[in-house]
């Protein structure tokens, strides 16, 4: 029998919990099945015997893996792990609450039994170690390579763990669209999965989003998402829906679509075109036809000059921005004095909030302003 020490804390990601390091396993096993052909993958869950079970039809674990920073899904855009801590870390946060985790290799004729050990090399702190079974102890092998049993694991624990993933569940009504879906059931409200698994909740989003990966970038603990990636990705998405929920989350002003006249045009097809059309097309039906969309007081007092010839309704800001995309739409020639461009805005906006902005959303908010033409 093989030893393979893991310089690992046994205190490592404290906040993670069975749920996260089962998510971890699954989207292993997903991300197999996504790269390798023929590598279904598999999972279900014995009430009985209190035992997860996860596993792929052709993967077989190499004790190269058992290095951090060892993966073979770093730049494939199709997965969301590519950190090469993901399986290891899982394992030592199962063991932590006590989960007995056992991997068979039976592609490779070996039984692998993780657990803490205290350890000589680091003056008998505990630390998770792989005892790996070369031995060939099956009578009988199943009809796949590798199966990962979980014990211990309770109906509580499960049911957090089916509420955290898609794939078990019946998601109900959704809009499909290139960069993943739109979950329309109360349930999801403010929810964010990326291929299926939970990552984080989004309070300003009125719907829920299963991103596909590579549209999307998380972090290492697979939890936070950029709240400015969101929003933009979701004005994204819904840019390119052509559907009533999309206007009717426009007239809303959500934060699902805050960014949709920009970032819907950014989808190469006349779905925002026709999207501005439709929606100043109910706005006329709303207000009427003299009805001009204005964003601030200073717009407002200058179009009730008009004497009659316009009538000021005021909107949120990206309601505004979309109208104004239609190609129906002619604005009124009334200049209001001094107005800011709306790229001095923005240059002035990110100059005052740099400092609570990760550099990711700095450089995507600076791209976006540059393409600005006022």
């Amino acid at each position: 029998m093989s030893k393979f020490e893991l310089s690992l804390s046994k205190d490592y990601v404290p906040d993670w919990t069975v749920v996260d390091a089962v998510r971890e396993l699954f989207q292993n096993a997903l991300d197999q099945q996504t790269t390798t052909e023929d590598n279904e993958m598999f999972f279900n869950y014995g009430k009985d015997s209190k035992t997860l079970y996860i596993g792929n039809k052709s993967s077989v674990l190499d004790v190269k893996t058992l290095l951090l920073g060892a993966s073979s899904k770093r730049n494939d855009p199709n997965t969301i792990g590519k950190f090469g801590e993901g399986y290891k870390i899982a394992t030592l946060v199962l063991t932590r609450f006590d989960k007995k985790v056992t991997f068979y290799n039976y592609g490779a004729r070996e039984v692998w039994k993780p657990r803490f050990v205290k350890s000589r090399r680091y003056n008998g702190a505990e630390i998770l170690t792989f005892f790996v079974d070369k031995k060939y102890p099956w009578a009988n092998i199943p009809d796949n390579n590798l199966t990962i049993t979980i014990e211990n694991i309770t109906e509580q624990d499960y049911e957090e763990i089916v509420e955290s993933n898609l794939h078990c569940q019946d998601v109900g009504r959704v809009i499909e669209s290139k960069f993943g879906r739109i979950l329309e059931e109360e349930q999801y409200k403010g929810k964010v999965f990326v291929n299926g698994l939970y990552v984080c909740s989004y309070p300003k989003y009125t719907q829920g989003y299963d991103f596909k990966p590579e549209y999307i970038n998380i972090d290492r603990d697979r939890k936070l998402a950029d709240s400015f990636e969101l929003e933009w990705l979701s004005s994204k998405m819904l840019g390119g829906v052509n559907s009533d929920k999309t206007i009717e989350l426009i007239k809303q002003g959500a934060a699902d679509v805050a960014y949709i006249a920009s970032a819907g045009s950014m989808n190469y097809n006349n779905s925002i075109t026709s999207i501005a059309n439709k929606t100043y097309t109910a706005f006329k039906q709303d207000y009427g036809d003299k009805a001009i969309p204005v964003t601030t007081q200073e717009e407002y007092e200058e179009i009730s000059k008009s004497a009659g010839q316009y009538t000021p309704v005021f909107v949120p800001t990206s309601y505004s921005s979309v109208i104004k995309a239609s190609q129906e739409y002619h604005p009124p020639e009334i200049k209001v004095k001094n107005k800011e461009s709306v790229r001095s805005k923005l240059e002035r906006w990110l100059a005052n909030h740099k400092q609570n902005l990760s550099k990711r959303a700095i450089n995507k908010l600076q791209t976006i302003i540059d393409e600005v033409v006022e």
